[in-house]
């Protein structure tokens, strides 16, 4: 210790003088920290945190969780006071069977606002959309939209899935709307509440699925009740969707945009419901390019594989462009004519 500092605490500890140490001076002050304890305290809680994750995602068919949240730049914080830790148990709750987020949060964590806006929230749904290969929503339709791809529902009400010319067996009300719209050559919408509510189930041997609304409208207006059975996701599949299609008994023919999400969603039909492909095919793509401008891929967007036609696949990368439903229009009315 040098000399004047020496005499300083030798003043200090003087009893007129206060009759403490300079070290105690200090400390009171402004208390000294030991810094390399306290970062081997915070080195300790992360691993510690680390750990926890890992055990609540062992399970095999959570391995991909855990490489989305060992890709994802999770900062300390977030692990020290727990937070990436109510995300584990939340993801390894998933597919959550239509509970809504704040049943979702009450069963798992019981909190009932753990899921509003809340860093869990906000690293839940960035890990989904990671899974899902899109961005993180940023609006309250988006974020339904990506928790319903994983069980979770507001509502039954807020569920929807758009039909033409589809006719529908179960309660008689169902079937009476179903034929009623069907004749008329109308749309109808139907809600995850009701398709379940009355054990609805589709009736026809083949159904087409779409991705958008301008279809079903271009279809309405020029086949009318001669249209095939049509069933549209609007986007991602939601809930209602999936449930309908679930009871497809023949052949269901599947196309989406000419986008990674249009593949992505495509595969999973085929994989789930042994869905064909509708006009998903790299010839149909090429030949649509060059029907006018088109825009180009997300850059964010992750790239996905069509193993029914690899070359597909191939030429969206290559060319770096989306194409849209709506250019296809008169090929899929042709298809839709009964």
């Amino acid at each position: 210790m040098p000399i004047y500092v020496r005499s300083l605490d030798t003043y200090l500890q003087h009893p007129l003088n206060g009759g403490r140490s300079l070290l105690e001076v200090l400390d009171a002050e402004s208390p000294l920290i030991d810094r390399p304890a306290m970062k081997a305290a915070q080195r300790a809680a992360v691993d510690q945190a680390w750990v926890q994750i890992h055990d609540i995602l062992a399970a095999p068919e959570h391995r991909r969780w855990l490489e989305l949240i060992d890709a994802a730049r999770v900062t300390s914080p977030d692990l020290i006071t727990g937070t990436m830790r109510d995300v584990a148990h939340i993801l390894a709750a998933l597919p959550a069977e239509g509970a809504s987020p704040v049943e979702l949060a009450q069963r798992v964590l019981g909190d009932t606002k753990a899921l509003t806006d809340t860093p869990i929230r906000r690293w839940v749904l960035r890990l989904l959309a990671a899974a899902c290969g899109v961005d993180p929503p940023s609006t309250g339709a988006e974020r339904a939209a990506l928790w319903e791809q994983f069980g979770v529902l507001d509502s039954g009400l807020t569920s929807r899935v758009l039909t033409l010319g589809v006719r529908l067996e179960g309660h008689p009300a169902a079937v009476t709307i179903s034929e009623a719209a069907a004749d008329s050559g109308i749309h109808q919408v139907w809600t995850l509440a009701q398709l379940r509510t009355w054990n609805a189930t589709l009736t026809a041997d083949d159904v087409y699925v779409c991705e958008n609304p301008t279809v079903v409208q271009a279809a309405e207006r020029e086949l009318g009740e001669r249209c095939r059975p049509l069933v549209c996701t609007e986007g991602q599949p939601s809930e209602a969707v999936r449930t309908l299609m679930s009871t497809a008994r023949g052949i269901v023919h599947w196309r989406g945009d000419f986008d990674w999400t249009g593949l992505r969603t495509t595969g999973r039909a085929c994989n789930e419901l042994g869905a064909l492909p509708w006009l998903m095919d790299a010839a149909t793509y090429r030949e649509a390019l060059t029907r006018g401008e088109s825009e180009r891929l997300k850059a964010t967007d992750t790239r996905a594989e069509s193993p029914w036609d690899p070359e597909l696949a191939t030429a969206l990368e290559r060319s770096g462009r989306a194409v849209m439903e709506e250019r296809l229009i008169p090929e899929l009315l042709e298809h839709l004519r009964r």
